[in-house]
C-alpha cells in the first residue's frame, strides 16, 4: 500500500520541539506534572474504552500535539477526546460501573452546576481554576479530560443558535445571579428545557441531509465540522509513551480545523486555558 506524503512530514524538527520544552514544559514544572497527571487519566480513559469496546479519538490540540510534537504541545494544559452519541451513551455507563477512587466522571447528573453537554473526567486528587466563569460552583474542580460528542449535522446555523442559547440561557447567568436557590432552580429548569426539548428537536433536523458530516453535540460552544471519512476507520499514533486512537486521515482532519497546522502560532501570544494549578 502506498504511503500517503503527509504521512513523512509528521512533528517538527528535534532541535526546535527541544527548544520549546525548554521554554514552556520542562521536566519538573508545573505544567509538565500538570500534563503528566493527564496522561494518567488519558490512559485510564483509554483502558475503560478497551475493556467495553468503545471507540473513542484524540482530538483537537491534542491530536495536534501527537502529529507535531509526538505528545503535549509544550504550552498545552488540557485534553481532548471525542466520540459518537451511541458510545458516549456506552461510555457513561460502564463510567457508572467502574470503581472510582481517583477519578469522577463530571457531567450535569453528577454535578448539578455544571452545564456543559458533554462529560469530563475530573481528578479528585488535584484543583485547578479555568480562565472563564463557568467553574465558579462546580463540585469537581480538579484536572480534567474533555469527553466530547459527536453528531450528524448539516446545518451550522443550528449549531451556532444552540451555542447562543447555552451561553446567554445557561453560562451568563450561571455568573450573574448570586442567590444560590434562585440559581439552581433558574438554571435546573432551563438546562431540562434546552437538552430535553430543544436541542433535542435541532439534532433530529441536522441529520436531514448530513451526508456524513459530524459536530460537535449542540451547547457545546464549538462550531468547526469533521468528516466522518477522515475518522474511521480509526488508527494510533503515539503520544508520550504509549498510543492511543485517532482519526485514520488525521492529516485532513486537522487541516479542516488549523489549516496549515504544522506551522507555529505566535509563542508570545499563547492563551492558557488555566490560571491556577494545585496538584
Amino acid at each position: 500500500m502506498m504511503v500517503p506524503e503527509w504521512f513523512y512530514k509528521r512533528m517538527i524538527d528535534a532541535i526546535e520541539q527541544k527548544k520549546l520544552r525548554e521554554r514552556f514544559n520542562p521536566e519538573g514544572s508545573l505544567l509538565r506534572q500538570y500534563q503528566l497527571k493527564m496522561l494518567e487519566m488519558l490512559k485510564y480513559i483509554d483502558e475503560v474504552c478497551r475493556k467495553y469496546q468503545i471507540r473513542y479519538w484524540l482530538c483537537s490540540g491534542t491530536l495536534l500535539g501527537a502529529v507535531r510534537h509526538g505528545g503535549f504541545i509544550p504550552w498545552d494544559d488540557d485534553v481532548d477526546i471525542e466520540m459518537l452519541r451511541d458510545d458516549y451513551k456506552k461510555f457513561i455507563h460502564a463510567m457508572e460501573n467502574e470503581p472510582q477512587i481517583n477519578y469522577a466522571l463530571q457531567t450535569h447528573c453528577t454535578d448539578r452546576a455544571y452545564l456543559a453537554p458533554y462529560a469530563k473526567l475530573r481528578d479528585l486528587h488535584s484543583l485547578i481554576k479555568e480562565n472563564n466563569t463557568n467553574d465558579l460552583y462546580y463540585k469537581y474542580k480538579g484536572c480534567y479530560i474533555d469527553v466530547f460528542i459527536m453528531e450528524s449535522s448539516s446545518s451550522l446555523v443550528l449549531n451556532r443558535a444552540s451555542n447562543f442559547l447555552q451561553n446567554s440561557l445557561l453560562f451568563y447567568p450561571n455568573a450573574c445571579i448570586k442567590n444560590k436557590f434562585c440559581r439552581e432552580i433558574y438554571l435546573n429548569a432551563m438546562f431540562w428545557i434546552l437538552n430535553k426539548l430543544v436541542f433535542p428537536s435541532f439534532r433530529l433536523f441536522s441529520k436531514i441531509g448530513a451526508k456524513g458530516q459530524l459536530r460537535h453535540t449542540f451547547g457545546s460552544c464549538f462550531t468547526k465540522k469533521r468528516d466522518k471519512d477522515d475518522i474511521f476507520p480509526l488508527t494510533n499514533l503515539k503520544f508520550e509513551d504509549c498510543s492511543f486512537p485517532v482519526p485514520g486521515n488525521y492529516d485532513a482532519y486537522l487541516k479542516k480545523i488549523y489549516g496549515s497546522y504544522m506551522n507555529l502560532p505566535d509563542l508570545d501570544k499563547i492563551v492558557m486555558h488555566t490560571v491556577e494549578v494545585e496538584l
